[in-house]
């Protein structure tokens, strides 16, 4: 019997708590100083708005593998949990990522043609075990070239 939960790492838990309470202070010293203006400070909390719907979306989702299905939950396990039956999925594709602290690795898991979940070699401390069932339980669909306009056009549909 399998039973794989995917496991944070602790940089992204903090990035997120900071690029959540950060522009939250921003704006109320803003608001409580006599000469601060509010435009740069409510820019900044839209644009971490923009990055929480986009990049946290698709990227930071809770994973448990089990024998016959997955179950995921968006927003580091804070979203509502779903589960679905291997046998309904398409296979995962993978996404290959140059950043400032290295290259990450994405596997995204499709399901009629849709990504409805991921796992991430930047967010999780067990990706390489999670990355060994699914290709085990999933079809490789291949890799594909990282296109940032692509894939925040992707996320609204």
């Amino acid at each position: 019997m399998i039973s794989i939960k995917s496991k944070f790492k602790f940089w992204p838990i903090l990035l997120v708590s900071y690029l959540t309470i950060l522009p939250l202070i921003v704006v109320y010293f803003s608001a409580m100083s006599p000469v601060a203006g509010m435009f740069l400070p409510i820019i900044f909390l839209l644009f971490i708005v923009f990055f929480w719907l986009t990049v946290f979306r698709t990227r930071a989702f809770k994973v448990e593998i089990e024998n016959d299905g997955i179950i995921i939950k968006r927003y580091f396990g804070a979203g509502k949990s779903i589960s679905y039956d291997f046998n309904a999925l398409d296979g995962f594709i993978t996404l290959i990522e140059s950043a400032r602290g290295g290259v990450y690795e994405s596997l995204f898991i499709l399901k009629d043609g849709k990504r409805i979940g991921s796992i991430s070699s930047f967010y999780h401390s067990n990706f390489d075990e999670l990355k060994s069932v699914l290709n085990k339980k999933l079809t490789d669909l291949g890799e594909r070239e990282p296109a940032f306009i692509k894939e925040s056009i992707e996320l609204f549909k």
